[in-house]
């Protein structure tokens, strides 16, 4: 515990020296003005509508593909892709949480399709517990897909973030013992491997790092992701020996502790902040004891203190989710940002050379579309009279996920998001 403080306080000793060196570094800002250019149900649709030409024929999603697009082209997008886990994670939660609100059964069927994809992920991996990252084919006339094996932990925490939410809300019996299973494979790959993500028996990944701390203490996210796992996969097999000892593994090590050691080399990377809110959900959602839910909610604190001036509905969300106690209206100040996407730029494409904003948040309609986190990085703006490039098309998952994620929590209400 005394070298966590130590940490902490040593990651407010090097802020400073990140602006220096020029790193983004979250500090106080200014609220964004919401600039909403038509209603949220109708920037809904105009994102599902993109995402249906997103999708493989084997329901997982191509984040980013050409345009125009053959499905020869899709395929093999999907097969180079390298977090298709990660957004097949956002795609699945949000049809799952679209499903639940609407109990439209053309969308659980989509839902079950991203499901298929999920569970083949893992189950045809090439090797046990290792989530893929990616799959796709080199021709449509291809019988068998070819994965891309090196998984990360990015892939993984998106992974388990839309298989709670599926599991949770979509399912059936016959997927959620599917999904049962695919948690034990899991659950005994990370044991196996002392809590690393290994492509073979004697070959780590060189991203799926979960138990090597830095500075002697582990880095918030990587913590909350082995307890989501380890929360999700108790609450889908209640009495599995290995389940069970790969609890006690994680409580011996400390992570419910070290879920609230919210720090990296760079203090406010938006990636990890996104995955520690998606981890954050997928734990307090499948963890019925109190006393880890707690700690849960040590880490959410520290989580929102140093994110809610981000303006980011889906932390917003997820904080409150988790039972933040911050004040009310600052909760509410998060989550009103998702009516700041205008329509004109729904269709923002491919990625370009940007500009550091340090020190205050840039507006969303001056950010460059990114892949990571559902409202782009919040230090970042295309450089003056730049344009971004045709030719690459990216679905809104971002929107879509948080959209549905408060509509399932009752932040937003059809009759309250008209013009």
């Amino acid at each position: 515990m005394i070298i966590l403080h130590v940490f902490r306080a040593a990651a407010g000793f090097l802020a400073p020296a990140c602006i220096f060196a020029g790193c983004a570094i979250h500090g106080s800002a200014e609220i964004t003005p919401i600039t909403r250019d038509s209603s949220l149900e109708f920037i809904e649709q105009s994102c599902f509508s993109e995402l249906v030409s997103h999708i493989l024929p084997e329901g997982l999603v191509v984040y980013s593909r050409p345009d125009p697009c053959t499905l020869r082209d899709l395929y093999r997008r999907g097969a180079i892709q390298a977090d298709g886990a990660y957004f097949n994670g956002y795609l699945l939660a949000a049809l799952s949480l679209k499903y639940a609100v609407t109990r439209d059964e053309t969308v659980r069927g989509l839902a079950f399709a991203a499901w298929s994809a999920h569970h083949r992920l893992v189950a045809e991996s090439g090797y046990p517990g290792l989530v893929a990252r990616s799959f796709g084919k080199k021709d449509p006339s291809d019988a068998n897909c070819v994965f891309r094996r090196d998984g990360s932990g990015d892939g993984l925490c998106g992974w388990l973030f839309g298989a709670g939410v599926f599991a949770r809300l979509a399912a059936d019996p016959a997927r959620r013992a599917e999904a049962a299973l695919d948690l034990r494979e899991i659950v005994r790959h990370m044991a196996r491997h002392d809590l690393r993500i290994h492509v073979s028996e004697n070959e780590p990944a060189p991203y799926g790092d979960f138990g090597t701390p830095v500075l002697a203490v582990s880095i918030g996210h990587r913590a909350a992701a082995m307890e989501a796992l380890a929360s999700l996969a108790l609450r889908l097999n209640p009495a599995d020996p290995e389940c069970l000892r790969f609890r006690r593994l994680l409580d011996e090590r400390g992570y419910p502790a070290q879920f609230a050691a919210f720090h990296s080399w760079f203090p406010h990377h938006a990636d990890n902040s996104m995955m520690y809110a998606m981890n954050l959900v997928t734990a307090v959602w499948n963890q019925e004891n109190a006393d880890y839910r707690a700690r849960y909610l040590e880490g959410a604190e520290e989580f929102w203190e140093r994110v809610h001036d981000w303006q980011m509905a889906f932390y917003g969300l997820a904080y409150k989710f988790a039972g933040g106690r911050a004040r009310p209206e600052s909760i509410r100040d998060s989550i009103d940002r998702l009516a700041n996407l205008p329509v004109r730029h729904l269709a923002r494409k491919g990625e370009n050379r940007m500009v550091k904003a340090r020190m205050r948040i840039v507006p969303i309609e001056r950010r460059p579309s990114t892949s990571s986190h559902w409202a782009q990085n919040v230090w970042l703006e295309l450089a003056p009279g730049l344009r971004e490039p045709a030719g690459a098309a990216t679905c809104r998952l971002d929107f879509l996920l948080a959209y549905w994620l408060g509509r399932y929590m009752g932040e937003y209400a059809p009759s309250l998001t008209g013009d």
